[in-house]
């Protein structure tokens, strides 16, 4: 959804953890997760919440895959997920 939108963008993962950094250039370290346009983070949070999904609050932290997660809560993230794309790609960054 991100790639569609066209939103810079890694997914980066370790095992059932899943960070997604709104970056041009892969993510690897806290300096690199530093250099990413956090400031998409809140509109592509806020735009998943508003569908009854709750990611991490904050575009420094991990998502837990987990065995409580059905067939019915990845349909709900994979509908949501258009919805969140385009809230990122709207999103203006702060003036300096």
């Amino acid at each position: 959804a991100l790639t569609a939108e066209g939103v810079p963008h890694q997914v980066s993962f370790a095992g059932n953890l899943v960070s997604v950094f709104f970056s041009e250039s892969p993510v690897a370290n806290y300096e690199q997760a530093q250099g990413q346009q956090a400031w998409r983070f809140p509109a592509f949070f806020n735009a998943f919440l508003e569908r009854g999904v709750y990611p991490p609050p904050s575009a420094f932290e991990c998502w837990f895959v987990n065995a409580a997660m059905d067939e019915a809560a990845f349909e709900r993230i994979a509908e949501a997920a258009p919805h969140a794309a385009a809230a990122a790609a709207a999103a203006k960054e702060p003036e300096a």
